[in-house]
């Protein structure tokens, strides 16, 4: 019988098990046994393929619903696999941090690394920083509604539809007729495009009002904010071109094809159904 197989990435596996255990003198046995419980568990699905992907980002509600969609996205090639960090097991430590071992173990292991942000609370804060101090290299950023660190005026497409979308959900608060709310939102629209003709931007009016109706249908809600913490972590990856922001869930489902790694499936270019219906 044959000795334990020593992993492919063993060498990234110690790297991870040395910062977990960084500055603990004697951690428990048991913490010692979560961390191996994990390794067991979560990383052999990392073995079986050519390319991994750990993601992160906001793991509740329908934030999370949209993370496991984008997931399934880069899991679609047989030979790809991804794990959502918050879909993996629990652990029961005494001593060493939960999220130290998972984020550690699965970052050093994983073939790439990619955050899809909504927001600025939450545990996704911590994550991106974590990701942007050791693993940057292999980690592409993708925020809802990013259109820079800083903008000033209207310059691009993007901006003009994130303009479009705070003038859509702004509340109005002072305008008491819900019928000249709609007529405010309208002209404040109108104007908007008139900045885009002026500009040179090209966009028109049923591009921009169709995308209103898609983000409503699909991700109703205001533009995201972030703080600015955030803004410059994201203007880091976008100099590194691995940023790219989003706006509506079939935006994000083709940002899946940014990421590295073997091509998704195109099943409509392999075959004519017409092929398999009776003459």
């Amino acid at each position: 019988m044959s000795g334990p197989r020593i992993p492919r990435n063993s060498h990234a596996i110690y790297r991870a098990v040395n910062r977990i255990f960084e500055g603990i003198s004697s951690p428990p046995q048991g913490d010692y046994h979560e961390v191996v419980r994990y390794m067991n568990e979560e990383l052999p699905r990392f073995e079986q393929v050519d390319s991994s992907y750990l993601i992160l980002g906001s793991y509740r509600d329908a934030y999370g619903r949209r993370l496991r969609e984008f997931a399934n996205c880069l899991n679609m090639p047989t030979n790809a696999e991804s794990i959502v960090l918050g879909d993996t097991i629990d652990l029961d430590t005494a001593v060493v941090p939960e999220f130290d071992i998972k984020i550690n173990l699965l970052s050093e292991a994983a073939d790439y690394i990619a955050g899809v942000y909504e927001k600025e609370s939450g545990g996704e804060s911590p994550e991106l920083g974590v990701v942007r101090a050791l693993f940057v290299n292999k980690t592409v950023a993708f925020p809802r509604d990013y259109t820079g660190l800083t903008r000033d005026s209207l310059e691009t497409r993007e901006d003009i539809i994130q303009a479009a979308l705070a003038v859509y959900y702004a509340d109005f608060d002072h305008i008491e007729s819900k019928q000249r709310v709609a007529e405010k939102k309208k002209e404040e629209i109108a104007s908007l495009l008139t900045v885009a003709q002026e500009e040179g931007i090209e966009i028109t009016e049923r591009e921009l009002t169709d995308l209103i109706k898609e983000r409503q249908s699909d991700i109703d809600e205001s533009p995201a904010e972030y703080s600015w913490v955030h803004l410059n972590f994201f203007k880091r990856f976008e100099a590194m071109s691995q940023c790219h922001s989003w706006t509506t869930m079939a935006e994000l489902r083709d940002r899946a094809d940014e990421m590295p790694g073997p091509e998704r499936p195109r099943w409509e270019t392999e075959f004519n159904v017409g092929m398999f219906q009776d003459e």
